[in-house]
């Protein structure tokens, strides 16, 4: 594969050299000095703390010419000058793919205008770095610090041409991939996480993380201009991405402070964030009143914001360094050891650092899935719903992963394996399950299913109770009491509808009926797209003849029913008569979501799953049972 790498600096030339590492054609397009310092000494990359230098020779362009042809060209650098080079990508009509791989505020539009939507792809480059003359200082990235790159079509589909990138990307040394549904907002809300708040704090600091960090009032100004932010783009109708931001709204401002403060003194804040600041400061500028004028758009009040703002003119004095005259609101929702916790787990997912169990992907069968985390530790399987796939999981798989061995999977005739495999009934479907853990070597797991997820984990529980050590429902239904005759006849009338109506029409009201945020909506309709109407109408009918067929016992065993404060009453009523019925059972509601309560709220669920877990693993050790929470 030949790919041209379009922007010299830290990130770009850090992508070039791993990219010409793991054995692919690359060229790098550089002009003026970096072009001299470049064909002298080639790439130098400097590893913060590492003893040597990583040097790597490759293919140096002056120039991106209309005849040129690349299978991939990596536009690695911020909007500001992406946007002022699309002319001249424009004029090259054999390129496929163009990653913009950089801060991106508005979307889009303008890139797709120029280059068409099939070729524009958003992407980020991670970690932070800077220049020091010909050397490009990065923050350490190798088998032991891994950072994730979050990709996505513009569209929010995934296609094999996403894939195929993606699968590029991770041959890079000390890097995974994330693929994203929604990059555009990813990347919004990266920018309100920093251009609100934190970089005007910064240069009032006179670009400083050490007077930052030692004056208090410049601390509260960056975490209210970050709340504000925040609840600004919701208001404007951008879903939180990753969903877990939303979590610092929540978090007291005291909590927020300190563990700024915490951060300001970590060296690799010094080099992504201090660094990046004073280099780009036409870029931070450039982003903050892209961001600006969606805000303005809203009725969000924007105070901390204006008294920040003006420090992006460098003729604004600096701020009184040390000043604490403001004083710190506890508001929230979020106690104080669970704020603590909380932020810190943003945090973490914020900087997109993994460690080397991150989640892989991998096939079985027919059978696509991806599994992560250390191989010893007990087993969380996750089981998508009607016509879902695996990516419904990713929250809980960000999550979890870190101390649980996960495997997310999509079911025959769904997702990734909608092509390779049609929609199978639950006999079969289990079998494949098992076959997956088998080539895996995992003998007991907790399965954590959602709708029809719950009910196919049921019907493994009861037929093969050796393999589970707990279930866990979100929108579940017990499969033991089936559905009444009349419920069954809805279901085959539904069925038939469903052969009648438009595609569209069909995975936009599935939407609307099974989520309840933008974010979960959006999501429903373009992995429904995915599974296709033909699967849907078979994938049903099967679901149909296994409902009506049920299990003849009510599996008990530790088990957790979790349903969303707006799932249908019906859902609600019987999770909790369940649990009720159940020995070591917990009944659990999600608030603000509805069926697919991990995908609406993954922070509020991730903290139920995580409790239910942990407390599973000190009964097991004989330390304590179960709660049963009404």
């Amino acid at each position: 594969m030949k790919i041209l790498v379009f922007g010299a600096g830290p990130l770009g030339s850090l992508k070039a050299a791993r990219l010409h590492e793991a054995g692919y054609d690359v060229h790098l397009l550089a002009r003026g000095q970096r072009l001299v310092d470049l064909k002298e000494h080639g790439i130098v990359i400097q590893e913060e703390g590492a003893d040597g230098r990583e040097v790597a020779h490759v293919k140096v362009v002056e120039s991106f010419e209309p005849d040129d042809d690349y299978d991939l060209v990596l536009v690695v650098m911020g909007e500001h000058q992406a946007v002022k080079i699309l002319g001249t990508l424009a004029e090259n009509e054999h390129v496929p793919t163009f990653l913009f791989m950089g801060n991106n505020v508005s979307g889009p539009d303008e890139l797709v205008r120029a280059l068409g939507k099939e070729r524009v792809m958003f992407g980020f480059p991670y970690p932070g770095g800077k220049r020091d003359g010909h050397v490009m200082r990065v923050l350490p990235i190798n088998e032991d610090n891994t950072y994730t790159i979050p990709i996505g079509e513009v569209d929010g589909t995934i296609r094999p041409r996403t894939r195929q990138v993606a699968a590029v990307l991770e041959d890079m040394r000390g890097y995974d991939v994330e693929i994203r549904t929604d990059m555009e907002n990813w990347l919004k809300y990266h920018a309100a996480l920093l251009m609100s708040g934190l970089v005007p704090a910064l240069y009032a600091a006179d670009t400083s993380m050490k007077p930052m960090g030692e004056t208090r009032d410049l601390l509260v100004l960056a975490v209210r201009a970050t709340k504000e932010a925040l609840r600004g783009l919701r208001a404007a109708g951008y879903a939180p991405s990753p969903p877990i931001v939303r979590i610092f709204e929540y978090v007291p401002e005291p909590i927020c402070v300190w563990a700024i403060g915490r951060l300001m003194r970590k060296e690799y804040a010094k080099i992504s964030v201090e660094g990046h600041a004073r280099d780009g400061r036409d870029e931070m500028r450039y982003l903050f009143d892209g961001l600006r004028s969606i805000l303005d758009e809203t009725d969000v009040k924007t105070d901390a914001i204006d008294q920040l703002a003006p420090y992006y003119d460098p003729d604004t004095s600096p701020y009184p360094e040390g000043k604490r005259e403001l004083s710190m609101k506890w508001g929230g929702i979020a106690a104080p050891a669970v704020g603590i916790g909380a932020l810190a787990l943003v945090l973490r997912r914020l900087r997109s650092e993994s460690g080397s169990d991150s989640p892989v992907e991998r096939e079985s069968g027919g059978v696509y899935y991806e599994v992560g985390g250390p191989e010893d530790a007990t087993a969380v399987v996750f089981t998508h719903g009607f016509a879902l796939d695996r990516e419904t999981w990713r929250e809980q798989i960000g999550t979890l992963s870190e101390t649980y061995r996960t495997l997310a999977w999509d079911v025959p005739g769904c997702g990734d394996s909608a092509e390779a495999s049609d929609p199978v009934r639950f006999d079969v479907g289990s079998r494949k399950l098992l076959d997956v853990l088998d080539d895996e070597g995992i003998d007991q797991v907790v399965l954590v299913g959602q709708s029809m997820g719950s009910l196919l984990n049921q019907y493994i529980a009861y037929h093969h109770p050796g393999r589970v050590r707990a279930l866990v429902h979100v929108g579940g239904y017990p499969l033991h009491e089936g559905f009444s005759k009349h419920a069954i006849k809805l279901m085959g009338l539904h069925v038939r509808a469903l052969e009648f109506m438009p595609e569209q029409l069909l995975y936009d009201m599935f939407g609307r009926l099974v989520a309840r945020t933008a974010d979960a909506r959006q999501y429903v309709r373009q992995a429904s797209a995915r599974t296709g109407k033909e699967n849907m109408v078979a994938l049903e009918r099967g679901l149909i003849e296994d409902i009506e067929e049920g299990i003849p016992e009510l599996i008990e065993g530790p088990q957790l029913a979790v349903v969303g404060e707006h799932d249908h009453f019906l859902i609600r009523m019987k999770a909790q008569e369940w649990t009720e019925r159940l020995p070591n059972s917990v009944y659990a509601t999600v608030p603000d979501a509805g069926h697919i309560a991990n995908h609406d709220n993954p922070a509020a669920f991730n903290e139920i799953l995580s409790s239910f877990l942990e407390t599973l693993d000190e009964a097991t050790a004989g330390r304590s049972r179960l709660p049963i929470r009404q």
